[in-house]
């Protein structure tokens, strides 16, 4: 039996836009004018609160942005907005479905491992139609732990017991490297690299996959 866990945003899901852009359909949808340094500001608590798991760190940003910004905005109006933007943005990679589609077998169980507030990742996934293709569903927030800590990945081999565990991610810190350290068969995407080649290590490493 193997166990296949795929990393969220940026490998499985990409944004059609950016950050930025995030931020400023949520201050358009409020009616507040976005700028360089309420988003900045907006940044730096909503990635504080995040680390430390902050029950919505999308709302301690926006407070952190009408705070410095001095805006008339309710900061629980202002998060909604942006995660209903990133929600809306969030679309399966190219080359998504049929990955997962190769994956799909008797033999193989299938599971999400990511950084991430459990609902909004689970939205996400729910709005590209892929939620249901996995068998665990694991966001750091369900157990309090970030990549690269060594706790998720002990985490997602509770989840679904197998005899080889293999982890798809986009980061080599957050996701390759751990997962080999973890004692998966660390598999890293990399959208840069020469389309259609496949680089491996050494013959060994061909022969697991």
């Amino acid at each position: 039996m193997r166990a296949v866990y795929i990393d969220c945003d940026g490998t499985l899901l990409t944004l059609d836009c950016s950050y930025d852009d995030l931020f400023e359909r949520a201050c358009d949808a409020a009616g507040v004018d976005a700028t360089a340094d309420l988003q900045a500001t907006y940044a730096e608590a909503f990635f504080e609160a995040f680390e430390s798991f902050h029950p919505d760190p999308y709302r301690a940003g926006m407070a952190a942005a009408v705070e410095a910004g001095n805006l008339d905005a309710d900061p629980a109006d202002l998060a909604t907005a942006y995660v209903d933007a990133e929600v809306a943005a969030a679309t399966p990679a190219d080359g998504a479905r049929e990955a997962l589609d190769a994956f799909d077998g008797p033999d193989t169980a299938l599971g999400i491992l990511t950084n991430g507030v459990t609902t909004v990742q689970r939205r996400k996934l729910e709005s590209a139609g892929l939620f249901d293709r996995f068998d665990a569903y694991l966001p750091s927030y369900a157990i309090e732990a970030h990549k690269p800590d060594p706790a998720i990945f002990a985490a997602a081999k509770d989840r679904l017991p197998a005899d080889e565990y293999v982890y798809v991610g986009d980061s080599l810190e957050h996701d390759a490297l751990p997962a080999r350290e973890a004692g998966f068969l660390a598999v890293h995407v990399d959208t840069a690299a020469e389309s259609g080649v496949l680089r491996v290590d050494g013959l060994g490493t061909l022969a697991r996959l």
